[in-house]
């Protein structure tokens, strides 16, 4: 989808104002005063919220974010304030940032926060953006999307709702029943909800959803507006799915790359304790530990699966990174730009195609002609592709190390290296990992398993996991490094220490660990299809590291499946839809990122997290089924094959 974003316009009084729907952001007569009266005290908060862990608001209609500043604000304000207050905010026609900063200069009241939300603010991009401030405590998500969409694809439960979009007689589709049927579905019980409008068919809708109403006193010069309630007289069909009550928020996360370091980094932001389990003597010893990789996102004409987690996942990273950054915690990273270059003429028409069909903001792609890569990369090239201007690299190393000092800062992470997990075994409640002579190295109510292809050796996801050997070449002042990371057939960064790192080669039932001459020959063949001319690497050291990928190259994220009670259910299963699976209880999985773990990692980490506290997901729905660890046995499942 195509985001269009909001024009800046006023109308006669000097309220914001949109042409696309002819009718104002606010009241008139104050937009602070409106949210505090009719959308805050519609659903009675702060009163509401008061010594609750998590909170969390659904708006439809962010608009120019006075209800989300306002609500922080009395977040801030209020000694009783829950630990985490989520505001889930869907929008379609967002404001570019720079005219979301000529309209907050004009609510001084909002100055300590309407600079952070600038500061974070997302390219108008279609998908969930989830932002962070107050270290943490207060998380915006904010989505980009037609409502009644966005809406469908949402998982969660809210406890409040703003409802604000336009007059019902401006925007129809903002108050049509199935949106507030959407609404009802994620309303968690008794959950409250406010709007500004008593328009009949929008109190209509709501009753029929099972909200109960009320008018009361409206704000300024609007004579009333709606308070309601979530009471249906029936049973819920589609509730949202109960907060999980864990035994003790406790989790052993086995593997220590990125993919478990991310894991281990976003839980112990919520206060969990964990224990880190890695064979290896210390972090990001294996893929992990290359010298450095690229990060860039995925463009498909189709806009794919792939390509919208590939920039949910990018996006995410980069949000991430650039706070890290601004708080004095960088990981070893350069946003220097990208060129995904094209093969040959026929694949740089396709692209331009692409690009031009997708219609996406320049500053995160655009197509740039062979003269154009040149002089961005600083060296001659063969054709000219895609450029990713935020695009770049990182030491996934450094990352990790990241991830465990903000964990070791926040909770209690017990850090167990040089610790090889035999087995698994459920004891009660809770799940033991086992060395090989049967000692228990530790024990928790959840396990996350972030080994790659090795989690298989520890649970069966119906479909084996593929090992992929990738050999890298270390080029040491061999010839002129690009200024700009560049990927095609292969890719090559600039120097990072006087290093320039070149790859890679994608060996298919090869085991060896070390560098050999059929690696290296592939290497220089992929630089003589993005350079031109011929390479001599045969004596260029390098490294070797293995990726693990899942036959739809899409990573396994989730919840595990138990495929033994499947099994013994399998007629039942045979139309089934994830939520469906039987689950083995407290068992997760964060693995098979192939070569996408500096993108995947954050999103996926943050998505199991939120899975495991009960919170609204980071992702859309249709994504979230996509990296389900469950799918394989799903699929079996329908073609009768369990």
């Amino acid at each position: 989808m195509n985001i269009e974003t909001a024009a800046l316009a006023f109308d006669g009084n000097g309220t914001p104002f949109s042409k696309t729907f002819d009718d104002v952001y606010h009241s008139a007569d104050s937009g602070p005063g409106q949210a505090r009266h009719v959308f805050l005290g519609g659903n009675h908060l702060p009163a509401n919220w008061a010594g609750r862990n998590t909170f969390t608001i659904i708006e439809t209609g962010f608009g120019i974010g006075v209800n989300f500043l306002a609500t922080w604000q009395a977040w801030r304000d209020d000694p009783a304030r829950p630990a985490r207050l989520h505001y889930v905010s869907i929008e379609k026609h967002p404001f570019r940032r720079d005219d979301l900063q000529t309209l907050h200069a004009r609510y001084a009241e909002f100055a300590a926060f309407a600079p952070l939300l600038h500061a974070a603010w997302p390219l108008p991009l279609a998908g969930s953006h989830r932002l962070y401030f107050e270290d943490g405590h207060v998380t915006l998500t904010l989505i980009l999307d037609d409502v009644a969409r966005a809406l469908a694809r949402l998982r969660g439960g809210a406890d409040a709702f703003f409802l604000d979009g336009f007059s019902p007689a401006k925007n129809a589709a903002m108050w049509e029943p199935r949106v507030m049927q959407a609404l009802a579905r994620l309303a968690r019980a008794d959950a409250t909800l406010a709007t500004y409008t008593t328009a009949r068919a929008v109190k209509d809708g709501l009753t029929q959803a099972g909200f109960v109403h009320e008018r009361r006193v409206g704000f300024g010069s609007k004579r009333d507006m709606l308070a309601a309630r979530y009471r249906p007289r029936w049973q819920p069909r589609h509730a949202p799915p109960a907060t999980p009550a864990w035994p003790r928020r406790h989790a052993l996360v086995i593997g220590a790359g990125l993919a478990g370091t991310a894991v281990v980094e976003r839980l112990a932001a919520r206060g969990w304790t964990i224990d880190l389990i890695e064979r290896r003597a210390a972090p990001a010893s294996e893929a992990s530990g290359m010298h450095a990789g690229a990060f860039h996102p995925l463009l498909a004409r189709d806009d794919s699966i792939a390509a919208r987690l590939t920039r949910a996942g990018f996006l995410y990273a980069l949000q991430r990174w650039t706070a890290l950054e601004r708080a004095g915690h960088a990981p070893d990273w350069h946003r220097c730009g990208l060129l995904q270059l094209a093969e040959n003429a026929n694949d740089a028409l396709r692209m331009q195609d692409t690009v031009a069909a997708l219609a996406l903001p320049p500053e995160y792609a655009r197509m740039v002609d062979a003269n154009e890569a040149a002089s961005l990369a600083g060296i001659r090239l063969r054709h000219g592709g895609y450029w990713f201007a935020q695009g770049g690299w990182m030491r996934a190393a450094s990352l990790a190390a990241v991830n465990l000092e903000l964990a070791n800062k926040k909770s209690n992470v017990a850090m167990r290296f040089g610790s090889s997990v035999d087995r698994l075994e459920r004891n009660g409640d809770e799940w033991r990992a086992l060395a090989a002579d049967g000692s228990v190295i530790a024990s928790a109510p959840v396990v996350v398993l972030a080994n790659a292809a090795d989690a298989a050796r520890l649970v069966d996801f119906a479909h084996p996991l593929q090992r992929i050997r990738g050999q890298v070449a270390h080029l040491n002042n061999r010839f002129a490094a690009p200024r700009v990371v560049l990927t095609g057939s292969g890719y090559l960064l600039p120097a990072i220490d006087g290093v320039a790192v070149a790859g890679a080669s994608y060996d298919v039932d090869d085991t060896d660990t070390l560098p050999h001459a059929a690696g290296r020959a592939q290497i220089a063949e992929q630089l003589r299809q993005m350079l031109g001319g011929e390479f001599s690497i045969d004596d260029a050291d390098g490294r070797v590291g293995f990726r693990c990928v899942a036959v739809d190259r899409l990573p396994l994220v989730g919840a595990v499946a138990d495929l033994a009670a499947a099994r013994a259910n399998a007629t039942a299963l045979s139309g089934a839809q994830p939520a469906d699976l039987p689950r083995l209880p407290g068992l997760y999985s964060a693995i098979a990122y192939g070569s996408r773990g500096l993108v995947w990692s954050g999103i996926a980490a943050e998505l199991l997290a939120s899975q495991l506290d009960g919170e609204v997901l980071p992702l859309e729905s249709d994504l979230v089924d996509a990296v389900d660890p469950g799918r394989f046995v799903l699929k079996r499942a329908r073609h009768g094959a369990l």
